[in-house]
């Protein structure tokens, strides 16, 4: 006779089987099974904001977003990252040539963990935006980018990782980035990104504006965001944000920057500034 027993650990599903009479003093063994769901320990390399443009050069002449675009992506491979989020604004604007977009898609070619990306606000999915004539996920096999104008979500079951995100269609204020949160799912990490303007007060004329009680409300275990291209991080309620900043020279920050997330089981959400 077989029984499927839960222990303390929800991740685990017990399997006794017993032989003979049913007697669990007898001839019983039991075999351990991870369910596939459950949270595990996972690392993240969250950037946005690159602005790459038509100021492309070969190698030794590379412009200051090409060099960035081209550190975040060395950081990813070097700590090994698990996923990859790109938090918009990979165009400096929705006119870029084909050159620049060769360069995108062989930077982006060089990662062999999953990539999620959404579009900015300088690279829309407006009716002209460039990502209606390029396709950025034909660069690899598992890299994603989210067109729904409502959001979508896509899950990593292997990782216990569900990251929703949302791109830009138009940046103005009745643009609402953290509209339509999905419901959680408890049984995995609950990732989000967005692009837009985050302030704790006031602010309702801005554009893609986000609020501290949106972020709350959303309840994820950690918010991916673009737009401000100066690192910084907050909480509210049980959610862990940050903006990575900008990993290129010549976006008005001081330091070239991106967030390493790491997903915890028993710590939690740990965010940590790199320099690239």
């Amino acid at each position: 006779m077989i029984f499927l027993n839960r222990v303390d650990d929800p991740s685990i599903l017990v399997l006794t089987i017993c032989f003979k009479k049913v007697d669990l003093t007898t001839d019983t063994y039991r075999i351990y099974a991870k369910n596939p769901m459950a949270k595990k320990l996972s690392n993240i390399l969250h950037t946005s904001d690159i602005h790459l443009d038509d100021c492309i050069g070969g190698r030794g002449k590379e412009s200051p977003a090409q060099l960035g675009f081209i550190g975040v992506i060395d950081a990813a491979i070097a700590l090994k990252t698990d996923i990859f989020l790109l938090a918009g604004d990979l165009f400096e604007h929705n006119r870029v040539q084909q050159a620049c977009l060769n360069f995108a898609s062989t930077q982006l070619a060089r990662l062999s963990c999953p990539v999620v990306m959404i579009a900015g606000n300088h690279d829309c999915l407006a009716e002209y935006s460039i990502y209606h004539s390029y396709d950025p996920t034909e660069s690899g096999s598992d890299i994603h980018f989210i067109r729904d104008e409502l959001g979508a979500t896509i899950n990593f079951n292997e990782l216990g990782i569900r990251i929703w995100g949302k791109s830009i269609i138009d940046h103005e204020p009745e643009n609402k980035p953290l509209d339509r949160v999905p419901q959680l799912d408890d049984d995995r990490w609950n990732v989000g990104m967005v692009h837009g303007y985050y302030v704790n007060r006031g602010g309702n004329s801005f554009s893609s504006l986000i609020t501290p009680e949106e972020i709350e409300a959303s309840c994820l275990d950690y918010l991916a965001l673009g737009h401000v291209h100066v690192f910084s991080e907050f909480d509210h309620g049980v959610t862990r944000a940050a903006y990575s900043g900008s990993p290129s020279a010549n976006q008005g920050s001081k330091e070239n920057t991106a967030a390493h997330i790491t997903l915890d089981p028993d710590t939690g959400v740990t965010i940590k500034r790199i320099l690239v």
